[in-house]
């Protein structure tokens, strides 16, 4: 979240190009036709589609379930909606996010090169596993094609089910002959179930395809009712109500799946394996894997080794495997001597109204002035290049 709207938005540019490591392709821009278009014939008559509702708006259904709202012209002329990030840089439109010359032009604005974009945050529920797989799999093609349009500056990250580990494997080197170099999963759709032996062949597709793995904030049906709820305190002016739901619904949610990769054994068992918390924040970081290793520590005083699940201090493990993202963290700025060399990832988050844009510089400046330039650039640009190979 923004600490503070800047009082300018003429703030001196850095001098070099930052890179976005948490960006967004949002279900309400996507294309009303892109199921229709993309899934097999067998499947088109359950597609996902838009449902005009009249005054309630226009939304995303599939099998009879509501998955969000479609941002058409109408959706941005509703009065006393909650205001996004669009609307904050004066280009609040249908389909902006999704024409490449358009999102290329609010990237320049923000002085942002590249971009890697999350896949749809809500949860998208189907019961039918066939349906799923086939939903995804013409997601996941849709994104290739977006990235054709600027190969070296959009970087979209494959969707991933968390429902079944053997078609989740298969996506993964689908993926990757795509040209998609992470896939990622909700957060608040990871179950302990993905840590255990039927998951395997999924890890190990990442580790073998060079494939980063993320969790990002969002999923669950649950999720989804907590958001809308939210929006509609935020409208009939509850805002304090929709602020202490919104607490709930963030960060703190990554808490026992990012500690379960590490307690399971995940991580250690696929050393080449890359991880990425997409939207995170940092600043609880170094406590909880300091709090890991004191308990490895302790355990190891009653007990041999052998009996332990891991054998690595998870600090060892999370400084050789994973990443986190932040678009604004005061706290976690003063804590980057702890994540080491590179491991640090600044974000803009366009174009939720969580984002940075289009005052990015001028956040960035205020909350890195007391860091070393070498290190500043390193989390703003320079780490995401090296894992993404830019």
């Amino acid at each position: 979240m923004v600490t503070a709207q800047p009082s300018s938005t003429g703030a001196k540019k850095l001098d070099y190009m930052a890179i976005s490591a948490d960006d967004h392709i949002d279900l309400g821009y996507l294309p009303k036709d892109l199921w229709m278009q993309r899934l097999p014939a067998e499947f088109r008559d359950q597609a996902p589609h838009v449902e005009d509702r009249g005054d309630r708006g226009e939304f995303w259904v599939c099998e009879g379930d509501v998955w969000g709202e479609y941002r058409s012209e109408r959706w941005f002329s509703r009065p006393n909606r909650s205001p996004i990030a669009l609307d904050r840089g004066g280009v609040g439109e249908e389909g902006r996010p999704i024409t490449p010359e358009k999102r290329m032009t609010d990237m320049d604005r923000d002085n942002v090169e590249a971009s890697l974009m999350f896949p749809p945050i809500i949860a998208m529920q189907v019961g039918n596993p066939p349906l799923r797989n086939a939903i995804i799999a013409a997601y996941n093609d849709w994104a290739a094609d977006f990235k054709k349009a600027a190969p070296k500056r959009f970087m979209p990250a494959a969707m991933l089910s968390p429902l079944d580990g053997e078609a989740a494997a298969a996506e993964v080197y689908r993926a990757a002959k795509l040209g998609f170099q992470q896939v990622n999963f909700l957060v608040n759709d990871v179950t302990q179930d993905m840590y255990l032996e039927p998951w395997d062949p999924f890890w190990r597709a990442a580790e073998e395809t060079n494939t980063i793995v993320s969790y990002h904030v969002g999923g669950s049906v649950a999720t989804n009712t907590v958001r809308a709820r939210m929006r509609e305190l935020a409208e009939s002016g509850q805002r304090r109500m929709a602020f202490d739901m919104g607490l709930g619904n963030g960060g703190n949610s990554f808490f026992e799946p990012f500690v379960n990769l590490f307690t399971f054994g995940t991580l250690e068992r696929h050393p080449g394996l890359r991880f990425v918390c997409g939207e995170s924040g940092t600043g609880w970081i170094p406590y909880v894997v300091q709090e890991m290793d004191y308990r490895f520590n302790r355990l190891l005083e009653r007990r041999s080794r052998d009996d332990l699940p891991i054998k690595q201090l998870p600090s060892e493990v999370f400084k050789r495997q994973v990443w986190a993202t932040y678009q604004s963290d005061v706290v976690g700025l003063h804590l980057v001597d702890f994540f080491g060399d590179g491991h640090m990832l600044w974000a803009s988050d366009y174009p939720h109204p969580d984002s940075t844009w289009p005052w990015s510089q001028d956040v960035i400046e205020s909350e890195t002035a007391h860091l070393d330039p070498a290190m500043k650039k390193k989390i703003i640009r320079d780490n995401a290049a090296a894992l993404y190979g830019l």
